[in-house]
């Protein structure tokens, strides 16, 4: 698989981020006896940062190379091996206070049937009140204004090229990427399809779970949501 290739250099492509925990605080500051389940984890940044508020977080991730950097780089974290759609094989139900995605992870799921189902386990899930946090690109942006590229990321260490093909017939993109590991003079080409999920999908099936208090922003510095936006954040309530 493309993450377990570059899970060695992940952290040059995405480094931690202490705005993502300052946003999730925004929301609500984090209490020392909050349990929070961090889904898509990667290497554990987030996972990380919200262990410096409270001892009871798990990260988890489907990639077993992303784990294993993150269970060497945070030895004192709890980090488990998992499918998204398994939580509810995993921890009871009412377990979490919040439940964070960050990362653009929701969209790997195969189907908009398995976005629903996701949410319905992750309402579960969670306690009552309790907060479900997400961010992924803003798909909104790269149909109405046929994106075709993000940002390169350059640095010392990696140079990561990302493209974006949209296939309206199936309401899907292709992410075609290509890392070049500057070091060891590798070159890395993936190609995955990804949901191109829309605010006004988003919004169906949260509403349909029974989440409430349901609100979108543009970025970790919470800007409100605009056609301009690159990234999509929502907060909803249990």
């Amino acid at each position: 698989m493309f993450y377990e290739s570059i899970a060695k250099v992940y952290d040059y492509i995405f480094p931690k981020n202490r705005k993502q925990l300052e946003f999730v605080e925004s929301i609500k500051k984090i209490s020392s006896e909050e349990k929070i389940l961090d889904i898509g984890c990667a290497t554990g940044n987030l996972t990380e940062l919200l262990g410096e508020k409270t001892g009871n977080v798990v990260g988890i991730d489907l990639d077993k190379e992303l784990l294993k950097e993150a269970k060497y780089k945070h030895p004192n974290l709890n980090f488990e091996n998992m499918n998204m759609l398994k939580i509810n094989e995993k921890f009871e139900e009412n377990s979490f206070d919040r439940v964070v995605s960050f990362g653009n992870t929701l969209v790997h799921l195969d189907s908009r049937e398995e976005v629903e189902e996701f949410f319905q386990k992750v309402y579960k899930t969670l306690k009552f009140n309790g907060f479900f946090i997400v961010q992924i690109i803003n798909y909104n942006r790269i149909i109405e204004k046929n994106i075709k590229n993000l940002p390169t990321i350059d640095n010392e260490k990696v140079k990561f090229v990302r493209d974006y093909e949209y296939d309206k017939s199936i309401g899907k993109v292709d992410f075609i990427t290509e890392l070049t590991i500057k070091e060891a003079n590798l070159n890395i080409k993936n190609n995955i399809k990804l949901l191109a999920l829309t605010k006004i999908e988003i919004q169906k099936f949260l509403g349909e779970t029974g989440f409430r208090n349901i609100e979108f922003y543009g970025d970790f510095e919470g800007r409100e949501l605009s056609d301009n936006s690159e990234a999509l954040i929502f907060v909803a309530q249990k």
